[in-house]
């Protein structure tokens, strides 16, 4: 009897697994869109804390919507959970690395993940 109680159990946190993230992106279908990636930076070790980077994802034009902006974690994560629908512009900065920019679009219900590899500064020449 106990065997077979745990057996249900097993089975239903199984369901439960599997079943509550489709769940719960049915409900997330709200028409907006969402922005997630990663920034790695030349000559940074991925083993290393990153530098963090500033993100921001721009309406463009600029003045037919809102603007998000946020900071790369200590693994270069970045995300932008509840973006509006468009076209945009996301740049990407880091004090010592060349800016990185790209025009997006992001239609209804959007999910989309971006990866960038950050390009060093050339050195200053005297």
């Amino acid at each position: 009897m106990i065997k077979r109680n745990i057996k249900a159990i097993a089975f239903a946190s199984l369901m439960a697994a599997i079943l509550l993230p489709a769940f719960s992106a049915s409900l997330a279908q709200s028409g907006g869109a969402r922005l997630q990636g990663w920034v790695a930076f030349e000559d940074v070790a991925h083993v290393d804390k990153q530098p963090r980077a500033k993100v921001v994802l721009q309406h463009d034009p600029p003045d037919s919507g809102p603007a998000y902006s946020t900071e790369t974690d200590e693994h270069g994560f970045f995300e932008f959970p509840h973006a509006s629908l468009g076209r945009f512009k996301l740049e990407i900065t880091a004090k010592g690395f060349q800016p990185y920019s790209a025009d997006i679009y992001m239609p209804s219900d959007f999910a989309g993940n971006w990866a960038v590899q950050l390009k060093a500064e050339a050195p200053k020449r005297p």
